[in-house]
């Protein structure tokens, strides 16, 4: 399906979006809803800023990672068979905890894939609830910002990542596949102390990344802070529930996060 190894890690990385468009199409053809999301989504939505990723210091993808929706579990299955895939035998034991994912490397060249289906479940839960439908091939903009948002412990590669997010797309008030909807993003955190926190600490981080890149002048970082302060204004601004209030009179005294190798039960790649 794909050449085998020996490849540079740029070569990899070209061959790693191939496999991914291929895959893309094969489910389209067999009317499975699959979208992209993770690191090659981001750049696929950045058409300004993207060739610049690796001058920031993002290392290309490392694998592949897809949406899907459980129901259509055995379609999925059968479609990574067919392309000569072979399923991580850690996820059957994984799914007996109730975890809704795959993880499928190929044998030619060990391009790994992993598929979250209904939710992605790391340091916090996003629904992908009629989510996919909204928006094809990746996620909408905002379920990508919304992945980044929720990692607790962050890494060079997702501020890279985020920060691009907030340099090629506007804010808005209303759900657009191809913008941030802060409304979105707000209603879903207003529920969740514990996600909300983490949102608002790596905004901050994002913000601090932004102004140490020499790669931007004052007009493109203005761009970018103007979306980061919409979001962070809904954020603070939107009425909370009753949950998040109890929650939040702890505070970060008790843990909000869940450890990514307790959720998962092996150690998955941040995405």
């Amino acid at each position: 399906m794909t050449a085998a190894g020996g490849q540079s890690e740029n070569g990899r990385s070209e061959n790693m979006e191939a496999v991914a468009w291929q895959l893309l199409e094969q489910a389209t053809e067999r009317d499975i809803k699959l979208r992209l999301t993770g690191s090659l989504a981001v750049r696929h939505h950045c058409h300004t800023w993207g060739s610049a990723m690796s001058d920031l210091g993002r290392r290309p993808p490392q694998d592949i990672d897809l949406a899907g929706y459980w129901s259509q579990r055995k379609a999925i299955a059968s479609l990574f068979e067919s392309q000569g895939f072979r399923l991580d035998p850690a996820i059957a034991q994984a799914q007996e905890y109730g975890i809704k994912r795959f993880v499928y490397e190929h044998p030619d060249d060990g391009v790994k894939v992993d598929v979250f289906m209904d939710e992605l479940v790391m340091a916090h839960t996003i629904s992908y609830r009629d989510r996919l439908e909204l928006s094809a091939p990746t996620l909408p903009v905002t379920d990508l910002l919304l992945s980044k948002l929720q990692v607790h412990e962050m890494t060079a590669n997702d501020l890279v990542d985020m920060t691009i997010l907030f340099l090629e797309h506007e804010t808005s008030d209303s759900p657009q596949p191809d913008v941030i909807d802060c409304l979105q993003v707000a209603d879903i955190l207003r529920n969740d102390w514990g996600f909300w926190y983490e949102a608002m600490q790596n905004l901050d981080r994002v913000e601090h990344a932004l102004a140490g890149y020499p790669h931007f002048g004052d007009q493109d970082r203005s761009v970018a802070q103007c979306a980061i302060a919409d979001l962070r204004t809904a954020l603070v601004e939107t009425p909370k529930s009753a949950r998040w209030k109890l929650r939040a009179r702890f505070g970060d005294r008790v843990r909000y996060w869940e450890e990514v190798d307790e959720v998962h039960r092996k150690e998955p790649d941040q995405i």
